[in-house]
């Protein structure tokens, strides 16, 4: 909980600096930093790998799939990077999705490139977002913390609507998996941005 309270601190004090920053000059092209927070929803599947034994003695695997899992979950953002014009933005970005499942809080996300393009060079503006890389799966505040990665991949749109501050909605799609285990995970999500530029 210590850890959660920390990020949204972090997101609070980003929202802070990026509406109060002097060093940039409101032209997108240029470094860009910024983080969002919103909700969503985890929907979620999980494959396990069980070996079972036959009459005869000799092993075999079964693979166990759960039902389809939804959970209200908290969202954050966080991505840096470089726009070449004013009408495109090239960054890292790390988008998370935290809930709870087991008693536990895990985190499902997003670790990737992405590219976002605004349809006009000034605000207001609507934009298309996407991007991919690595999909993590952990319970970060374990003492023993676990972690499965594999591929994921978001796509979105959003409105920027005043200089710095916008409201996207994307779609995340996650299968991390260990040692034979798969979680596949999609999460629709609504999030404000800030972004300083």
């Amino acid at each position: 909980m210590k850890t959660l309270l920390q990020a949204l601190i972090a997101v609070c004090l980003l929202l802070d600096v990026t509406l109060d920053a002097e060093a940039y000059d409101g032209s997108r092209k240029g470094f860009i930093l910024g983080g969002a927070l919103g909700t969503g929803v985890t929907s979620y599947t999980e494959e396990y790998t069980v070996q079972r034994t036959s009459e005869t003695g000799e092993p075999y695997d079964v693979t166990i799939k759960t039902d389809r899992k939804n959970e209200i979950s908290l969202m954050t953002d966080f991505k840096i990077g470089y726009a070449p014009t004013e009408q495109m933005e090239l960054y890292y970005c790390s988008k998370l999705s935290w809930f709870g499942k087991d008693f536990a809080t895990f985190v499902n996300g997003l670790n990737s490139a992405g590219l976002s393009y605004y349809f006009r060079p000034k605000t207001p503006s609507l934009y298309l977002s996407g991007g991919l890389g690595l999909a993590v799966l952990a319970d970060p505040f374990d003492n023993d913390p676990d972690t499965w990665t594999g591929f994921g991949f978001f796509a979105g749109a959003g409105y920027e609507f005043t200089s710095h501050l916008a409201v996207e909605f994307d779609l995340m799609y996650s299968q991390p998996e260990e040692g034979g285990d798969v979680f596949k995970g999609i999460v629709p999500r609504v999030v404000f941005v800030a972004t300083a530029f």
